[in-house]
């Protein structure tokens, strides 16, 4: 009996000593990180220049750590950077952990610069744990929901050239810059000086250089404005970010000087006695103040005739149509028209408008053909007159007995003659052969008539055709 109540006390003991031994075991923590932080992360962007650190509290909670090693690392890279305790006290690894020395930059932690977050984590390894200890999770990061994108630069150099009037075309160019090396949507618009603008803004595309380096974006523009114009830039890159300046440049379009533009002559050519009309549009910004154009037109150096003011025209600001219907004299080749326009303010650019060719076709009256009085050859004559050849037109006249070649004429104020020798054409075809006779003036112009004319050219054989013989 008391050997049993013996075994039994020891074996209560035994249990006690177990109970209090797991009691220990399950009571003792394992080490921890807490607290994990990113510096600066007051910003949903970054650039991708900026220098950052990372954070983390380490705490043994009282374990064993042998060879301790804390990194950061990344998601979307193999980039990871050792952290070092910045407030720990002798052996005692407790503190807080960061990097010591030089700081990675945000471009180095994210896969991809413009759309992606830098997302982070915490491993903690020592030789007491297989696994080691992880923040916020094992193989998980912390999204901070910061952005990696630098902003782009638009360069204070935006200028625009051109000539200056209305309907001018004019040249915008600036320079953008995106370290991250992204395309730039550059736009712009074009503002008077009451502050109304052109309907559409510009795109401006890149003409020359690298994003990354600086590349001048460009175009060509036409405005509505007059004055002086303000041609505000802006721009975006790939990722929406948007370049933090503006940039502003100023330019001029006349608003005093006419211009003329629709020149016109119809019809383009004909005699001296045709009517020719001539036209053109004038054109003004305000013509509030700069008084009624005066238009004039000068054809071949004549000096210029005044034109008259017709209907208004929606082809440019404030335009007219003026017109001149008139003769135009004879000229050797075509003549150059020329439109000039003044206002009381300042004078237009001369516009040059299609040329005109004056000419009236020559011709030919009274063809004759007859046996020349030698009674062996032939007399050709002809008369020709060219209304043109008081100023100074020319021409030649021509005579072509049927079969044979044709030869010029011999004329004398009009009156034009050819003997031609029987001889000379009696081989090619004897009998009744035509006559014909051309006129040709110094513009190619000409006409040619036969008159009905023609010569018996004597027979040297006859040939009868007979039937052949039964």
């Amino acid at each position: 009996m008391v050997y049993k109540m013996t075994s039994n006390r020891i074996a209560f003991v035994f249990a006690i000593g177990l109970a209090v031994l797991a009691l220990f075991m399950n009571g003792a923590e394992a080490a921890t990180l807490n607290n994990g932080a990113m510096q600066p992360d007051d910003s949903s962007r970054v650039d991708a220049a900026q220098d950052m650190q990372f954070n983390v509290v380490f705490d043994d909670t009282d374990e064993t750590i042998t060879n301790l090693a804390i990194v950061v690392w990344f998601d979307g890279t193999a980039t990871t950077h050792a952290l070092s305790c910045f407030n720990c006290n002798g052996s005692n690894p407790d503190g807080t952990y960061g990097i010591v020395g030089t700081l990675p930059t945000a471009g180095s932690l994210v896969g991809t610069l413009g759309s992606e977050t830098i997302k982070y984590g915490f491993i903690a390894s020592y030789d007491e744990s297989e696994d080691g200890v992880h923040w916020p999770a094992q193989d998980s990061t912390h999204d901070s929901n910061v952005r990696v994108n630098t902003l782009p630069v638009l360069t204070d150099d935006a200028a625009v050239s051109g000539g200056g009037m209305p309907e001018d075309t004019y040249s915008l160019t600036v320079t953008y810059t995106d370290v991250d090396g992204h395309a730039g949507t550059v736009t712009a618009t074009v503002c008077d000086g009451d502050g109304d603008c052109d309907d559409s803004s510009l795109t401006l595309s890149k003409q020359s250089g690298e994003d990354s380096t600086g590349a001048v974006y460009g175009t060509d523009f036409t405005t509505e404005r007059g004055g002086t114009l303000t041609v505000t830039v802006s721009a975006t890159d790939s990722a929406g970010d948007g370049a933090e300046d503006d940039r502003t440049t100023t330019f001029s379009v006349d608003t005093t000087t006419p211009w003329l533009k629709n020149p016109s002559v119809s019809p383009p050519s004909g005699g001296e006695d045709d009517n020719i009309t001539f036209s053109v549009i004038s054109c003004v910004f305000d013509a509030s103040t700069t008084g009624t154009p005066s238009v004039t037109v000068d054809v071949n150096s004549d000096g210029g005739s005044v034109m008259s003011a017709g209907a208004g025209s929606s082809f440019c600001k404030n335009g007219v149509i003026y017109s001149l219907t008139r003769t135009v004299s004879w000229s050797g080749s075509s003549q150059a028209v020329s439109f000039s326009a003044n206002n009381t303010v300042a004078s237009a650019t001369d516009l040059a408008g299609p040329s005109v060719s004056i000419n009236d076709a020559p011709t030919l009256t009274a063809g004759t053909a007859e046996r020349h009085s030698n009674g062996i050859d032939f007399v050709l004559n002809v008369t020709a007159s060219d209304v043109n050849s008081d100023d100074g037109d020319s021409f030649s006249v021509y005579t072509t007995i049927e079969y044979d070649t044709e030869k010029e004429m011999t004329c004398n104020a009009g009156s034009c003659t050819l003997t031609v020798a029987e001889a000379s054409i009696i081989d090619q075809m004897g009998g009744e052969r035509s006559v014909t006779f051309r006129i040709a003036d110094s513009w190619d112009a000409e006409f040619s008539d036969g008159f009905s004319q023609s010569v018996d050219v004597t027979k040297t054989s006859n040939f009868v055709m007979a039937s052949p013989a039964d």
